[in-house]
């Protein structure tokens, strides 16, 4: 039961999660539910999709809640409608399927809120693995934005889950901060290794940068773009831009008149960006906050370095000079300096080193292995 999930509205919205998904589902049936409100459809009105491939059902329900022109009033009715078609969803899996062995849920509100109830109704054991960078002290978007109401509910799915696993340390720690008592254990996120891999990069003449985020706020673009304003009379560079198109990224490239080295991409699928890695020097991420860093891993498991914000999450990930190097964070100047130390050096990384050592701690079967055997010991502990 995932309360993120890549579907029709949003193709790349929690795709870890899916990936979650699929490295479980190399050993064991999954069964995936993801309930979307969705505008576009008739107001009061819903429809279901059901995608299968080998160990692994999806199925996507859009609704679309009635409206009363009250907003808090129609925030209630999305809620309400929410649950009740999770709840429709999880009834009919126990008719035709009968009691599963475990639900788990990916970011506990708010899908945990309907595995509490069916836990009550069926006793059926739930594991929570948290994602969320709401937890985070210095996120743009904190727990203590929310209402009481949402954070009680939070509360009660963190307490009652048999297990909760988060993708980092530094995300379990900051869990425990918001919820004193909370026990938590790390399985990372997952790398394809059948799409992320190192091969022989072609010389394009210049030093060739990426940078893959949603460009807002979080992943802090803009400084990315500013430290290569400092580089870009000195050496021969290029950034390629991997995500949503931002105006006022293009229009900052416009202003400082780098048309003809920064490139915005928009959105690609895994394997297009995949080859982009591939064909890369450096992968630059310099968030302000982070639960953990997909990119990281991708671009490691092709042998690719990462130059990244010095944030106490990366340590768990990158290794100064082995995988990565990190920067001061907030500050396009210390960035700038840092990728002119790369460019310097960027012969001592080992392309093979880097990408022998992710797909060895980041790979499906490993990963999903980890869940498998937390799913076996909860359901023991359960019967």
């Amino acid at each position: 039961m995932a309360s993120w999930y890549p579907g029709r509205l949003d193709k790349f919205d929690g795709d870890f999660i899916q990936r979650h998904a699929r490295a479980v589902a190399l050993n064991s049936d999954v069964f995936v539910i993801f309930v979307k409100k969705d505008i576009h459809l008739k107001i009061n009105s819903c429809t279901t999709e059901i995608i299968t491939s080998p160990n692994l059902t999806e199925k996507f329900i859009y609704y679309n809640p009635p409206k009363t022109g009250f907003s808090l009033f129609d925030k209630y009715l999305s809620y309400r409608d929410y649950n009740m078609h999770m709840r429709n969803a999880i009834s009919d899996y126990v008719k035709n399927n009968g009691r599963p062995g475990l639900v788990h849920v990916h970011i506990a509100m708010k899908a945990g809120i309907n595995a509490l109830w069916a836990k009550k109704k069926w006793n059926i054991p739930f594991i929570v693995t948290e994602h969320w960078t709401a937890y985070l002290e210095n996120a743009d978007q904190q727990l203590s934005h929310y209402s009481s109401f949402f954070k009680n509910g939070l509360k009660q799915v963190l307490k009652k889950a048999s297990a909760i696993t988060v993708v980092s340390n530094y995300l379990g720690k900051s869990i425990q901060s918001s919820f004193p008592g909370i026990k938590y254990s790390v399985i990372p996120n997952v790398v394809n290794t059948d799409l992320f891999y190192p091969v022989q990069e072609q010389d394009a003449g210049k030093i060739r940068f990426i940078h893959i985020s949603s460009m807002n706020y979080q992943k802090n673009t803009e400084a990315i773009i500013l430290a290569l304003s400092l580089l870009k009379d000195d050496h021969p560079v290029e950034l390629y831009l991997y995500g949503p198109v931002n105006p006022s990224m293009e229009a900052l490239i416009n202003d400082i008149g780098l048309q003809q080295i920064a490139f915005a991409q928009g959105e690609v699928s895994q394997e297009q960006l995949s080859k982009a890695i591939q064909q890369s020097d450096a992968l630059i991420l310099y968030s302000r906050f982070e639960t953990f860093g997909c990119v990281l891993i991708e671009a490691n498991a092709c042998g690719v370095p990462v130059i990244v914000s010095d944030l106490q999450v990366f340590h768990e990930i990158i290794e100064e000079g082995v995988n990565g190097i990190f920067a001061e964070g907030e500050n396009p100047a210390a960035l700038s300096e840092k990728l002119r130390q790369f460019i310097a050096h960027k012969d001592h990384f080992n392309k093979n080193e880097i990408a022998a050592m992710a797909a060895k701690k980041y790979n499906y079967k490993k990963v999903g292995q980890q869940f498998i055997e937390l799913y076996n010991k909860t359901a023991a502990t359960s019967a």
